[in-house]
């Protein structure tokens, strides 16, 4: 394992890769991640070469953010693979922002390392101490003739994600001006990343999504957590005999009711796993059953179809494992396209076993996202507190 010092490079040795950043934050600072796809030119090409929180993923994944669901260590990881990067591709700068006031000199030192087939290829170390901007460029991999490679950069970057965007190319919607008017119609301008980020809490529990004139296309909602394996495996005989040391399964459902007063439920217990396409429109993609998958569970509702569905009630409960919510560091994120994305974590719960999290109801086509993060000890309660009147028989996967 080779250890870089700034401005060094090694060459790659295969396409794939895989960037692991970390660090240690304190539990009011948070960190944006991002990557850049750059021409010669050193920009963008279009929005679709930012990958950060709102878009993890270039079109063709040659690029994937995959982030933590946890603050201590904190750890994002890119997943590269260079034998995608298209032939006007000369270089990706990977970067980290300060989320809000303070600088990078707020948080502990910056561990950046290479990874190749396996295998811990390179690290590098930025001492946070000695930097007092709000964002670094943190490394790059890039073209050198016929052979990419990596190089530590370790540049500080004044101003936050929003100028470090616009630095690459990226045109930002909050900077958008009316344009002057002309006398033949101009073509309708390419839609402008957003940068926002929407965080609920007990504060700001609540925000109304109006509808788009195209509707709301394919809305995703993610469970992502942390199992702790490092923790799992800690402890003696004794805890293991009492089981106090298994990971923690948790699942993600919801409770539906449609326009027509259909009310159920989906969720992998009783393999009720839904329809995107057809009823009800609401469909669970997978079953993490160990909090290992770096992208958790989803669900999809096809936003399409809003018109027809009351309001949906998102849960979460532990299938498996001491109901301790503050461990499992959870976070709860929905995507509606065109819109910020919004994130509710599940940090402070009580030693009861499942959570309804959000309602989202239909408001005359609106979608009002209510942040509620309830905690009971069952489906029976779960249904009593939002008034479904569902009949509930055991079940198990």
């Amino acid at each position: 394992m080779q250890e870089l010092i700034t401005g060094a490079n090694l060459a790659l040795s295969q396409s794939q890769c895989l960037v692991k950043i970390k660090t240690k934050l304190a539990a009011h600072i948070g960190l944006d991640v991002t990557a850049y796809v750059l021409n010669a030119q050193a920009k963008v090409r279009g929005d679709a070469d930012m990958i950060f929180y709102g878009q993890k993923q270039t079109p063709n994944r040659s690029v994937e953010l995959i982030e933590a669901t946890t603050k201590a260590p904190y750890i994002a990881q890119f997943n590269l693979n260079t034998q995608l990067f298209d032939a006007d591709i000369s270089k990706l700068a990977m970067c980290a922002t300060i989320d809000g006031q303070g600088a990078i000199n707020a948080i502990q030192d910056i561990q950046i390392e290479l990874w190749e087939n396996g295998q811990l290829t390179a690290s590098a170390t930025v001492k946070s101490a000695e930097k007092t901007e709000k964002a670094l460029i943190l490394a790059e991999v890039y073209r050198h003739k016929d052979q990419w490679k990596f190089r530590f950069v370790n540049q500080g970057f004044n101003g936050g994600l929003q100028p470090l965007a616009e630095h690459f190319g990226v045109e930002i919607s909050d900077q958008a001006t009316t344009p002057e008017p002309q006398p033949v119609p101009a073509p309708a301008p390419q839609p402008k990343i957003n940068l926002s980020k929407i965080t609920l809490d007990k504060r700001n529990n609540q925000i109304n999504l109006q509808k788009q004139a195209h509707g709301f296309g394919e809305i995703k909602i993610n469970l992502n957590w942390n199992q702790r394996t490092q923790q799992a495996q800690a402890g003696g005989f004794f805890k293991k005999l009492l089981n106090q040391n298994q990971g923690i399964d948790l699942d993600l459902g919801c409770l539906f009711e449609m326009q027509d007063g259909s009310k159920s439920v989906i969720q992998a217990l009783g393999d009720r796993f839904g329809d995107f396409n057809g009823f009800p429109f609401i469909q669970l993609s997978a079953d993490d059953r160990t909090g290992a998958l770096t992208e958790g569970e989803w669900l999809r509702i096809n936003g399409q179809h809003w018109s027809q569905i009351r309001r949906v009630v998102l849960f979460a409960f532990i299938y498996e494992g001491v109901p301790n919510w503050a461990e499992t560091d959870a976070v709860v994120t929905i995507y509606v396209p065109d819109q910020p994305p919004i994130e509710i974590r599940l940090t402070e719960g009580q030693p009861l076993g499942m959570c309804g999290i959000v309602e989202l109801v239909n408001q005359g086509g609106s979608i009002q996202v209510q942040r509620h993060v309830r905690y009971v000890p069952g489906h029976r309660e779960l249904d009593q507190a939002f008034g479904f009147g569902l009949r509930w028989v055991a079940g198990s996967k």
